[in-house]
């Protein structure tokens, strides 16, 4: 066994400390449904996973691993894409799978940016393992403009101390262009509301993995921030005010 964790055990161990029984959280890309699994062990049977997958194939797969593990009641499945999260997260309700709802989600249209604000912060963790589904067509596969539209859509809706990882895969036709533009998009979120961190296997020879792993600071810590930054500017607005050179 070995003692550093890969990287589908940092993303679990990160998630496992931000969520608490009774929490709700996200499984942008349901797949085969283990991480689905995971999270609704973690939630317990007072919280709820909301998982999501453009395949059929994928949600009925999910929904066997549910059933066989005694969790379903636990999980809602959406067959749409995860760029929808924010329409199922808006106004702080949660519609059912089925219906007018899902039928009217469409992996190809991206909701109305103006619908991210509605967004009350509620979720407690997200995982996204982008790519392709195991052992399916690699035509299907997660696209940079419809990830980047589920990640802005679901940051407002992620609450303080919230844990969000990310699993890029450059291996497929259009990878190295999805981690680029998701890794470009971590890297500018605001250092006051964000901790962003990454990690990756430096000697594989296959195709590089990215895993990025976001931590929402929590209110008290973004308040100490600028208390510390305001004792560091002098009468004259001098940011440098107090720096030894």
């Amino acid at each position: 066994m070995s003692a550093c964790l890969n990287l589908l055990e940092l993303a679990h161990a990160s998630i496992q400390r931000a969520v608490t029984p009774g929490s709700l959280v996200i499984d942008a890309t349901a797949g085969n449904g283990n991480d689905t699994l995971f999270l609704a062990n973690l939630v317990g049977p007072t919280g709820l996973v909301l998982a999501f997958d453009i395949q059929s194939e994928a949600l009925e797969k999910t929904r066997t691993a549910l059933e066989q593990a005694k969790l379903a009641a636990r999980v809602r499945l959406f067959l749409t894409g995860h760029e929808n999260i924010a329409l199922c997260l808006q106004g702080n309700t949660l519609p059912p799978p089925t219906g007018r709802l899902a039928a009217s989600l469409t992996a190809a249209t991206p909701p109305d940016p103006a619908l991210y604000l509605a967004a009350k912060p509620q979720v407690s963790a997200a995982m996204f393992n982008l790519g392709f589904l195991p052992g399916s067509e690699k035509e299907i596969a997660t696209r940079p403009s419809t990830t980047l539209a589920a990640l802005i859509g679901l940051l407002p809706a992620m609450l303080p101390g919230a844990t969000l990882s990310i699993h890029c895969y450059s291996g497929h036709d259009g990878g190295k262009e999805e981690s680029k533009a998701v890794l470009e998009w971590a890297a500018r979120q605001p250092e006051d509301v964000w901790r962003v961190y990454r990690y990756e296997t430096l000697n594989r020879k296959r195709a590089v993995e990215n895993l990025i792993l976001m931590e929402r600071r929590s209110s008290r810590c973004c308040k100490a921030g600028k208390k510390t930054e305001r004792k560091t500017t002098d009468s004259t607005g001098n940011p440098n005010a107090g720096q030894k050179n």
